[in-house]
């Protein structure tokens, strides 16, 4: 049986199963860093950008739109196996967070990821209105949906930064 370590709760089903969520969920391991898991998952969101930026619209967007799906199923087993709330460990959320941050962007710079990033892990934290009305969900949804709603407006604020030419 696959084993939360960090927590030491046990996924019910099989062993592939509970290992296959608990990869997902933590980033591969990276959601059990004893420092910051949140941000490095969001360092693992802009590469999973950088590494399907030069795809067609249809496929990044079905991409993505797939990712978030089963990242909603991940989280959702993953939280309930550890009896937490959104537990610190599961980082598949920031990962999409920090990708929608950068999808179709036109420019891909250093001062845009370092702008991005920066916004991204500051709307992450605070959850200002309209982001907390996502936490009102439950289960692997608000897991989800708070980071994604995070990303799109930091979307959104890049894109003006980007017209009026701060880059």
């Amino acid at each position: 049986m696959s084993t939360f370590t960090k927590i030491g709760t046990s996924l019910t089903t099989s062993s592939h199963f509970g290992k296959f969520v608990t990869l997902l969920s933590t980033g591969f391991g990276v959601g059990y860093s004893p420092y910051a898991p949140g941000t490095a998952g969001s360092v693992l969101g802009i590469g999973c950008f950088f590494l399907t930026k030069d795809w067609s619209y249809p496929v990044q967007t079905g991409l993505f739109v797939f990712f978030v799906l089963l990242g909603i199923g991940v989280s959702e087993k993953a939280e309930k196996a550890s009896r937490q709330i959104d537990p610190d460990f599961i980082i598949i959320d920031e990962i999409a967070g920090m990708w929608v941050t950068f999808l179709f962007l036109w420019q891909f710079t250093w001062p845009v990821i370092l702008v991005g990033f920066l916004l991204f892990r500051l709307l992450d934290i605070v959850k200002f209105f309209p982001i907390n009305l996502f936490e009102s969900f439950h289960g692997g949804l608000g897991i989800m949906l708070d980071d994604v709603a995070a990303g799109m407006l930091v979307n959104i604020l890049l894109r003006i930064l980007l017209v009026i030419g701060i880059f």
